[in-house]
């Protein structure tokens, strides 16, 4: 007698100690020619399945990476109990084994019935072992559902979802019995869709790809999952985040979790699409956040993206045709609105045109004796040349329009656009001619710089004014000034090719002119030689009378003035003829006119005269011998000193410089009276002032 009946299928051992030898030995037949090939038979299918899985081990180690850069979310194998490891290796003899099993049992309980007691013996003990062989495949149908979704699970360890065929899971099913996994174990299959879910949503400040909807779709129809299953993991993935969120209870984490639930919306929402991921994902309900959160991280996930997609494609900065409608399309397949999606174009395009500024900035800020503007114009160019097309273009995409550089980083940095912007008008006149390309250009770069039009004149004035003297300079040297028939009309030409105004013509000439004045006074004195260099250097750049009589007067005149000075200083007593003989001699070296050695005699005479006449009101009202005294020397000084060096200057008749120095002693009384007065006025007010601070308690 066999001491116990094995059920493969069932994995039940049934032990018949309490049934007669007899019934024993026969069942033995049953168990030795049924049950124990089909165990043989299971445990060749699992060596089978092993080497199979070795095998594939083998061939799959490469792809334990996703196509995407991803591990497989797949890393370890569910262990199967040997009631399950039996069903996963019965495969399509399931139902012949369910039905010898079931069979067997009857066939059993009617053999021993016969023997025990007759017909109704072997009724009831055939009924009772059918019976039992039935429940035995209950049991082991129920241990086929749950092993099933390991199975499936074990066979994609290593593997990367995407890859995974709908063929492959089929096949999985078969061997269980199972037409549609999804719909029969339901819970395993979702399981699985959650774990590769979890991988696909991006860590920390990593951001969306943008293939994660795609993928997640394609494997939902690969396993057979119904979206309104899958939503169950989405739901519960973000419970998952909204705990990590709680249990860390970091600053940190909280902001890195609540990141990560803004790309799980995303992703979520473009899987299933707008409207049935509102149905299917109540995110406003269970995780209590509103709708415009839910649009923020629509928005923000579509918008990196977008911004991504163009950075590869570099369509706004090419501005590639085929490359910007290529982005009008994928801005719509992410349904990112046109005001987020112009945010985004603009900064990308204000960011190239930062770059270049950058770049020539760096090239002109070299520190060099000469420095070379070529590069850094060149650049400049490419500027101009890229805000032109984005206006050609504007339109294509959403935010496609000219940029300037207010609100980047270079924004404040005012001095080295001025830098720039002086260095591109030099070069661009740097040939004399300042022509309407140059005007138009620097129009376009005032408006991207943020200048204003006063800061941009000036700087114009000051570059066209270097290089009109430059011109200037050149047209001195070469000759081409004294040669010209006139030399105004040269000078007329290279301002009118400069669009240089001739009244800051004039001023440079102006002060050529004074520098060669100075230059040549440099020894107090003026010989023939610099009287002829001052009159070339006179006609060339045709200087008017006015500017040479005040250059003259102020630059020669100092020094006749200091002589003047001088010998008004030393007072009555000590002035001798000497003095005046050397007045008159510096005067005459300096080759001033009688008119400009008046002028500036009598402006020191005037000053000379005014301090006798203070010196005589300080006295005070009752000591008149003090002021008559005073007046007495300013009368002698007149007569001794002033009066002489007058007449030298005149050369006219006595009356003639007593008429001169009578309307001096009254300008410089007039002129003192004036000083008293506004003198008196200030010390009424502080008496004033103080006598009011007095009054306050």
């Amino acid at each position: 007698m066999a001491s116990q009946a094995v059920s493969a299928v069932g994995g039940l051992a049934v032990r018949p100690s309490r049934l007669p030898a007899s019934s024993s030995s026969r069942g033995s037949a049953f168990v030795s020619g049924g049950v124990v090939p089909i165990r043989r038979a299971a445990f060749s299918a699992r060596a089978a399945a092993a080497a199979a899985s070795r095998k594939r081990a083998v061939v799959t180690a490469a792809a334990a990476s996703s196509e995407q850069g991803r591990e497989s979310p797949y890393q370890f194998e569910k262990e199967l109990d040997s009631l399950e490891q039996n069903q996963a290796s019965l495969g399509s003899a399931r139902l012949a084994a369910y039905g010898a099993l079931v069979g067997g049992g009857l066939i059993l309980g009617t053999t021993l019935g016969g023997k025990l007691g007759g017909v109704p013996a072997k009724v009831l003990l055939g009924a009772a072992l059918g019976g039992g062989a039935v429940a035995a495949c209950l049991t082991a149908d129920k241990k086929r559902v749950s092993a099933a979704p390991k199975a499936l699970w074990n066979g994609m360890v290593g593997r990367d979802p995407a890859t995974i065929s709908k063929a492959e899971i089929d096949a999985i099913g078969s061997t269980f019995g199972m037409g549609d996994m999804a719909k029969q174990c339901p819970a395993g299959v979702v399981e699985l869709y959650d774990a590769y879910l979890m991988t696909l949503i991006p860590m920390g400040d990593e951001p969306v790809q943008g293939w994660e909807a795609q993928a997640l779709k394609n494997f939902r129809d690969a396993i057979g999952l119904e979206d309104s299953d899958a939503a169950g993991a989405h739901i519960e993935v973000g419970r998952r985040l909204f705990r990590k969120r709680i249990e860390l209870g970091d600053k940190e984490a909280d902001i890195e979790s609540r990141r990560e639930f803004q790309k799980l919306v995303f992703i979520s929402t473009r899987t299933f699409g707008d409207k049935q991921a509102k149905f299917l994902l109540p995110w406003n309900r269970i995780f209590r956040v509103s709708d415009a959160q839910v649009t923020l991280a629509l928005k923000d996930s579509a918008g990196l993206l977008f911004k991504t997609h163009l950075t590869a494609s570099g369509a706004v900065k090419s501005l590639d045709a085929a490359g910007l409608a290529a982005g009008k399309q994928y801005q719509a397949e992410q349904v990112l609105g046109d005001e987020d999606a112009a945010d985004i174009v603009y900064k990308m395009a204000q960011g190239h045109a930062l770059s270049l500024v950058e770049a020539a900035s760096a090239l002109a800020s070299v520190r060099s004796i000469n420095v070379d503007m070529t590069k850094a114009n060149s650049l400049l160019r490419e500027v101009l040349a890229y805000n032109a097309a984005l206006a050609t273009n504007k339109g294509a995409l959403p935010g496609l329009a000219p940029v300037v550089l207010q609100g980047t980083s270079f924004a404040d940095k005012s001095s080295e656009l001025t830098a720039l912007f002086k260095g591109f008008v030099e070069a661009g006149c740097e040939a004399g001619e300042f022509t309407t390309k140059l005007m138009e250009e620097l129009a376009a770069l005032k408006v991207i710089f943020g200048m204003g039009t006063k800061e941009s004149e000036a700087i114009v004035v000051d570059a066209t004014t270097k290089i009109y003297r430059q011109q200037l300079r050149d047209a001195v040297k070469s000759g081409a000034l004294d040669n010209a028939e006139s030399p105004a009309k040269v000078l007329q030409a290279i301002c009118e090719k400069l669009q240089f105004d001739p009244e800051l013509a004039a001023s440079v000439n102006k002060e050529n002119y004074r520098s060669k004045m100075e230059a040549v006074m440099e020894k107090k004195s003026l010989d023939d030689e610099d009287v002829a260099a001052l009159a070339r250097v006179r006609k060339l750049l045709c200087i008017p009378k006015d500017v040479v009589d005040t250059c003259t007067v102020e630059i020669c005149g100092a020094v006749y003035k200091a002589q003047v000075q001088q010998a008004l200083s030393v007072g009555t007593e000590a002035f001798t003829p000497q003095l005046r003989d050397r007045c008159r001699k510096v005067k005459d070296q300096v080759r001033l006119t009688d008119d400009m050695a008046l002028t500036i005699m009598s402006t020191e005479v005037r000053k000379a005269f005014m301090s006798f006449i203070k010196e005589s009101r300080s006295k005070g009202g009752s000591d008149q011998v003090e002021k008559s005294k005073v007046i007495r020397k300013m009368v002698y000084f007149n007569a001794i000193v002033v009066t002489p060096m007058i007449k030298d200057i005149t050369g006219s008749a006595a009356a003639d410089a007593a008429k001169e120095l009578a309307s001096l002693m009254k300008e410089a009384t007039e002129m003192a009276a004036k000083e008293e007065a506004a003198e008196k006025a200030v010390a009424a007010e502080a008496a004033a002032a103080a006598a009011t601070g007095a009054e306050e308690p």
